[in-house]
């Protein structure tokens, strides 16, 4: 019997938004730091400051894991390419369909594991209640279309 085994990653781009918000928290840390030598009182705040945007801007640093083994589907976050945590996991026989594009289905929860880059070619899969956005591989396209998962 031959197994099916795809895996492939995503790696995540920040959207405008937090890109701006980045440049404007490396800034501020750069003058609060400069303003610390200047006036020694204010140390311990613009340490504590500091530390907390090192930690955040840290922590945008991720990517999503894709794997598909003989039907089953996980998707894991992996975070600096240090931490791995898992998201998701389902089987292809509780998959309804895979779509091309961001569908919407009232009554269903939305879980987004996609890059952010607009342009990116996102499908949609359904499972039970859940709406799976994600980037998928033209292999995994395949075995869906194999299996008329594919619409």
């Amino acid at each position: 019997m031959k197994d099916v085994v795809l895996e492939w990653f995503i790696p995540y781009v920040m959207p405008k938004g937090k890109r701006l918000l980045k440049a404007v928290l490396m800034a501020a840390m750069v003058v609060l730091v400069v303003d610390t030598i200047i006036y020694p009182v204010l140390f311990l705040p613009v340490l504590a400051f500091v530390v907390i945007g090192i930690l955040l801007l840290r922590s945008w640093r991720y990517e999503y894991e894709y794997v598909y083994v003989n039907g089953d589907f996980e998707v894991s976050k992996i975070i600096r390419k240090e931490k791995r945590k898992d998201l998701y996991r389902c089987d292809r026989k509780d998959m309804e369909y895979v779509a091309e594009g961001r569908k919407n289905v009232a009554g269903c929860k939305v879980r987004d594991f996609t890059s952010g880059w607009e342009k990116g070619r996102v499908y949609t899969m359904k499972v039970g209640n859940d709406l799976i956005y994600m980037e998928p591989n033209e292999e995994f396209l395949e075995e869906m279309r194999l299996h008329r998962k594919l619409q």
